[in-house]
């Protein structure tokens, strides 16, 4: 009796710890990829955006799986999670969403200061810290490390995605795997398309225009959908991309028409489908008008235009038309991946990423079995010529199959020709990042030259004009440094320069702008810092620059740093104006005794 009074005892102080704990990934050395694990999710309330600061003080309620299908609530919703590094060696990974089209997907690190790193669709590619389309982000665990994650996500879409874990390697090896397949679906599509436009041209059909119409539309919507268009758009135009849907529409309605011969056999269906037409173009027109409004009405239409078009080639197949019943199996199939993704996106199924791949997927084959629909509808006509046409369709048939070996022929070149180029653009980039950071980066301490600070220096300043926030700068100086040259030698002098640079990168934080702007001169932007935490950081860093024995040569040196500080006041637009006073309390500093810091 005893015994189990002492469990339940147990169970009761135990418990509400287990209730709040948050979960928790273990990395191990044998695991290169962790893409199942719990989260703790938080949506805020309507209309209220809350900082980390607020968020990591509330109560994560609701426990789930890292993958995640909320629909189109256009809300902000927070995950959160801990992982812990099981080794005494350090280690690197990779945090990923899995999916790229949220406006907002930033990642917070709680620590002291806390990480933040921005991504989603309002970060151009070339800002993002790995240049990906889906959002990721570089973690590093020393050993033995806990760290505590909250990723922040906010779309004017479907809110639906996975949060994963990966090792660098197995990240960039996936990403070049899922790269390959839908560069594989794009050329395949493409060389569709290319086909059946060469039968267009030959023909003058308008049927093959609707079906060449109708690819090459979904190809940039497939391509918009899964971010191989970021590298070349802006947010705003991605937002204005979203009109291929009712185009897309537009023209599987026409080709709809066209191969069932709507307008001689089902005239009142014709009729409909000419009315759906007008609706898909209001769609177009109010989706640029205003964009989530246009987008969710287009969704609505499409709820009605497909199960229409459905029930159309249902019937034109139960009237024993095979051009309809092989229509009817493609159209299935479009539904299908659809409809799954349409109850994907509405938060009715549990994500995956075959799933979210599903509208790609049923397009690849409805694509084909369109293609062998017009092949079929060609055979077809082509049976019901006269005898004397005979020769004529002979020799047609020859010229098809001709201008397909010509088209096949002229892809795998293009293909071929297009790696080449891809080699050379690879190349190209590499030797451009090489100068760009030869052109920016300061030899002897590998930090910003003056000329890259003060790009830097300038960006900051336009930030700030755009959300205004704190913003410190201090310029630092190595007390009696020519002495040390004069003394020591140059040599010497360097050893200094790249010592003080190390304690420079140690004792602030990742998000601080440092720059060699001078000899022994270096400057320091501290974005979101007001002028007493902008002093401790640079107090902590000069006496431990001063504390520092350094050794060279069996020669033990000493020295100082002198530190000038001050703080961008609203009325200020002028990073000069800023930089002279951070000078002038330089001047003080060293006036005053030097190995001091002064701030004006």
């Amino acid at each position: 009796m005893y015994h189990r009074l002492y469990i339940v005892i147990i169970l009761i102080l135990f418990a509400p710890l287990t209730l709040f704990a948050i979960p928790e990934i273990t990395l191990e050395d044998n695991h290169s990829s962790y893409t199942d694990f719990n989260i703790e999710y938080l949506k805020e309330a309507p209309g209220h955006t809350a900082g980390i600061e607020q968020i990591s003080k509330m109560e994560f309620s609701k426990t789930i799986p890292n993958k995640f299908a909320f629909g189109y609530k256009n809300d902000h919703f927070w995950f959160r999670f801990s992982a812990y590094n099981n080794s005494a060696e350090p280690k690197d990974m990779i945090l990923e969403v899995t999916e790229q089209f949220h406006r907002i997907t930033d990642l917070y690190v709680l620590s002291d200061p806390i990480i933040h790193k921005r991504n989603g669709l309002t970060v151009p590619l070339n800002e993002r810290e790995i240049k990906t389309s889906n959002p990721a982000f570089s973690l590093h665990f020393s050993p033995y490390e806990h760290k505590e994650i909250y990723i922040h996500v906010q779309s004017i879409y479907s809110d639906f995605g996975a949060i994963q874990l990966k090792t660098p390697e197995q990240f960039f090896t996936d990403t070049q795997l899922r790269n390959n397949i839908y560069i594989f679906y794009f050329g395949a599509m493409l060389g569709i398309a290319l086909y059946n436009l060469f039968i267009f041209f030959y023909l003058r059909a308008t049927i093959y225009l609707y079906y060449v119409g109708y690819v090459f539309i979904f190809i940039v919507w497939a391509a918009l959908y899964k971010g191989f268009l970021l590298p070349y758009i802006t947010i705003d135009l991605y937002n204005v991309l979203q009109v291929t849907i009712p185009i897309f529409f537009i023209f599987l309605i026409l080709f709809t028409q066209s191969i069932l011969k709507t307008r001689k056999k089902f005239p009142r269906f014709h009729k409909i489908l000419y009315s759906f037409i007008a609706v898909s173009f209001i769609s177009l027109i109010w989706m640029l008008i205003n964009m989530p409004t246009g987008f969710y009405f287009m969704n609505l239409s499409s709820t009605v235009i497909i199960p229409l078009l459905f029930i159309l080639s249902f019937w034109a197949a139960y009237n024993d038309k095979t051009i309809a019943k092989i229509y009817l199996i493609a159209l299935s199939i479009f539904i299908l991946g659809m409809s799954l993704i349409s109850l994907l996106a509405l938060g009715l199924l549990p994500y995956s990423i075959l799933l979210s791949n599903a509208p790609i997927i049923a397009s690849f084959f409805e694509i084909i079995l369109f293609s062998f629909l017009l092949a079929y509808r060609i055979n077809a006509l082509s049976q019901k010529s006269f005898a004397a046409k005979k020769a004529l369709l002979q020799q047609q048939k020859t010229e098809r199959i001709r201008l397909f070996h010509e088209v096949a022929e002229k892809t795998t070149a293009l293909n071929r020709a297009n790696r080449q180029l891809q080699k050379e653009l690879e190349s190209k980039k590499i030797l451009e990042k090489q100068l760009k950071h030869q052109a920016s980066t300061d030899v002897l301490t590998n930090l910003m030259n003056r000329r890259a600070f003060m790009n830097a220096f300038s960006k900051e300043m336009e930030r700030i004009k755009r959300n205004p926030s704190d913003l410190a700068c201090l310029i630092l100086d190595i007390d009696h440094f020519k002495k040390v040259n004069d003394t020591y030698g140059h040599h010497i002098g360097d050893e200094v320069i790249r010592t003080i640079t190390e304690h420079m990168v140690n004792y602030t934080r990742s998000v601080d702008i440092i720059g060699r702007i001078g000899g022994e001169e270096f400057a320091i932007l501290m974005p979101n810092t007001d002028l007493d935490s902008a002093y401790l950081i640079a107090d902590r860093l000069r006496e431990n620059i001063a504390k520092d024995e350094m050794t060279f040569e069996h020669k033990t040196i000493q020295v100082t740093v002198s530190i000038g500080l001050t703080q961008m006041k609203e009325e200020e637009e002028d990073m000069q104006t800023i930089l002279q006073r951070s000078d002038a309390a330089l001047y003080e500093a060293k006036e005053t005794g030097r190995n001091r810091v002064r701030y004006l």
